[in-house]
């Protein structure tokens, strides 16, 4: 019983410090940083000016195949109904941060609607 307690202490400690160590080298998903934060809580998204016109130059490249919805009045944090058709980021925009893996978009009246979609809540509005 005693040996399986240290083997098991062992076992943590190991597995611990290869968590701490992936942490300090900055890979993602690791302990505390900052990406896998806004990976697990897309409504907590922050991109730079110059990520928001990368994101909107990719997406608007693309945007010809998108079907705007019409008379759709979105907002910030509002919901768009499910039968509103969203698309998955163009592989350019993907690559300006790792929380925007997690979203899909639509299109209303010129803008870019970044959306949530398990909650279909809209997470960022992008303006051309």
């Amino acid at each position: 019983m005693m040996n399986c307690l240290r083997y098991g202490a062992l076992a943590l400690a190991f597995a611990s410090s290869i968590h701490g160590a992936a942490a300090q080298a900055g890979f993602p998903g690791a302990a505390g940083d900052a990406e896998s934060k806004a990976m697990s809580d897309p409504s907590q998204l922050r991109l730079s000016p110059a990520q928001r016109t990368a994101v909107l130059n990719a997406v608007l490249q693309e945007s010809a195949k998108v079907k705007a919805p019409p008379n759709l009045q979105a907002s910030v944090g509002g919901q768009v109904p499910p039968s509103i058709e969203l698309y998955t980021l163009p592989n350019g925009a993907m690559m300006q941060s790792p929380a925007l893996r997690s979203l899909k978009y639509t299109m209303s009246q010129n803008q870019v609607l970044l959306v949530d979609p398990t909650t279909m809540r809209v997470i960022d509005i992008l303006r051309q």
